[in-house]
């Protein structure tokens, strides 16, 4: 249950007009991106551009203040990029944490790490849970396009952590990722491409895109399965997590997920640079019960020098 008064919506309208002002011109001052290690050129993109963001409502719920707005995607062909800002009350300094959900029921969307963020806002901590296109609303369907669809997601990822990185109050040298299902599989592309995080969360993901997309969406076998892991290969997750560090890396797998299987997880976090913990659990793929997200919010409570409120 969420909780407006005229007087905080008015400051929480001001403040976010502001801040997402601010987010359009300012320059950030966080480290450069990855170069000589980024495994691929895809990628690249003017991450010190304006961002016009829209925001379309702004709440005040159980202390945090939640923007809820969106930019126009890289590609025009994706529509909007949704995303929440959940800032907590001050001037900072804060740490950050960008939220990737997954793709699956219930809370596919944005709203699967609202009830954390806005936990964290308690902790000093402003969060940017952004709301994926692909393949949530864009099915798959052949390796070109969907190579390109990853591409595009990705980009439009980062400029999400570049929103993230620019708000009022933020401490660079804060910065965590957390994504569960395909939010870890683009956070372990990003992994391979950013300097700017400090810390990953991966929750239930793996290394590449073909074993779900050839499954569960046939037509992608259409020129052959082989023709579309090739295609995808230059994207695939599991390229870049090598590249990860400095970056310490949690890896959060199920014991009974009936979508990956060990081999298949284990190859992934064995894939990834160092530091990293890996941890397993006895749950389902959609890793609900509370022993995942208290060891998550420890994790982040370590890494980002976070407080109890």
């Amino acid at each position: 249950m969420f909780r407006t008064t005229a007087a905080s919506f008015l400051a929480a309208v001001l403040l976010g007009c502001l801040s997402l002002v601010s987010c359009s011109r300012q320059r950030d001052s966080s480290p450069p991106l990855k170069q000589e290690d980024t495994p691929s050129p895809l990628f690249a993109y003017d991450r010190n551009a304006s961002i016009e963001v829209t925001i379309d409502t702004v709440r005040t719920i159980d202390g945090g203040v939640v923007r809820d707005a969106h930019f126009t995607a890289s590609s025009s062909r994706h529509g909007q990029v949704k995303f929440y800002l959940v800032r907590p009350t001050g001037n900072g300094p804060f740490a950050g944490v960008l939220f990737f959900h997954w793709l699956g029921r219930p809370k596919g969307d944005r709203e699967e790490f609202l009830e954390e963020a806005l936990q964290l806002a308690k902790e000093g901590v402003i969060s940017a849970l952004i709301q994926g296109y692909f393949p949530w609303r864009e099915d798959p369907v052949n390796g070109p396009t969907d190579r390109q669809h990853v591409v595009d997601q990705s980009i439009d990822t980062r400029k999400v952590l570049d929103l993230l990185l620019r708000e009022p109050g933020v401490d660079p040298q804060k910065i965590a990722y957390v994504g569960h299902d395909y939010g870890a599989m683009f956070g372990a592309i990003l992994a391979g491409l950013e300097s700017r995080v400090k810390t990953y969360v991966f929750v239930a993901g793996m290394g590449n895109f073909g074993d779900w997309s050839l499954k569960y969406w046939p037509a992608t076998a259409a020129g052959g399965e082989k023709f579309y892991r090739d295609a995808l290969d230059p994207v695939d997750p599991i390229h870049f997590v090598s590249h990860a560090a400095p970056a310490a890396l949690l890896f959060q797998f199920s014991n009974r997920d009936k979508y990956i299987s060990k081999e298949t997880a284990t190859a992934f976090s064995n894939a990834a640079s160092n530091p990293k913990t890996v941890r397993w659990y006895d749950a389902e793929h959609d890793m609900s019960i509370p022993e995942v997200q208290k060891d998550r919010h420890d994790w982040l409570a370590q890494q980002l020098g976070l407080t109890h409120p």
